[in-house]
């Protein structure tokens, strides 16, 4: 290229607006990609605070919220009612037993659904209150520390409480404790000491409403206060091991 080619090319207005706008664009570039980087690192700690990708993805092929969880409140609705029922009633570790026959009490219905919070509880408690039942056996909590606090938790159960005894008051209710859970088996980022918490303030609430409160917790920790690795696979749910520990607390009860 001919020098007076290049001169004339520095002397056309759109040359002469590049030079001026390339530091804008500069900094315009550098920002987008400081943006970048700053969500994908929100996003990551998002995911991990959720308990890391594996865990993401497990529970949105497990709990599924609007299809799981709706699908099984439907169903509890349109059943009939069963006067005076034994309710189990709580989240996949409730559900995943079979306990009329584990019990041998074919007055117990099973009223867990997988991945239910104590939101869907309260959302779902006029199906379960239909029954009159004579007795609730309840646990949850333990999802709710994916998303809520311990203040948020225990204002809710302090609700389910409420409606039970206005809108069923002659049904005994027995508050399980929530179980503990062993992040050496799977990561989830939920503490061992927010459980405790919890079990602390709905063993007062129980107090308050006059309902049991049915300590399960020691009978299934190691001596590092974890879930036992004897009763569950990932750290959360439990096994059959697991579950005839449960039934020997909660037998004398029925």
């Amino acid at each position: 290229m001919s020098e007076g080619v290049l001169a004339a090319m520095l002397k056309t207005p759109f040359f002469f607006n590049f030079v001026l706008i390339l530091p804008f664009m500069k900094k315009f570039l550098f920002a987008s990609l400081l943006l970048n980087i700053l969500f994908a690192i929100g996003f990551l700690f998002i995911i991990q605070k959720l308990g890391g990708l594996s865990y993401v993805w497990f529970k949105m092929n497990n709990r599924g919220i609007t299809g799981t969880y709706e699908h099984r409140k439907t169903v509890f609705e349109m059943l009939p009612n069963k006067s005076g029922a034994i309710v189990f009633l709580g989240d996949s570790i409730t559900e995943q037993c079979e306990w009329a026959e584990l019990l041998q009490n074919n007055n117990i219905i099973n009223r867990g659904i997988s991945g239910d919070m104590t939101d869907g509880v309260l959302q779902r408690l006029p199906a379960i209150l239909k029954h009159q039942p004579s007795k609730i056996f309840l646990m949850i909590g333990i999802n709710d520390l994916i998303l809520h606090s311990v203040e948020h938790i225990l204002t809710n159960y302090k609700q389910i409480l409420q409606q039970i005894q206005q809108q069923s008051p002659a049904t005994k209710v027995y508050v399980q404790s929530v179980l503990p859970i062993n992040n050496n088996l799977r990561q989830t980022n939920m503490k061992n000491s927010d459980i405790l918490d919890i079990n602390k303030g709905i063993q007062n609430l129980a107090r308050q409403f006059d309902a049991e409160f049915i300590n399960l917790h020691p009978q299934f920790i190691d001596n590092k206060g974890l879930l036992d690795s004897k009763y569950s696979i990932d750290g959360i749910h439990l096994n059959a091991n697991g579950y005839l520990v449960w039934k020997d607390v909660v037998l004398p009860y029925l």
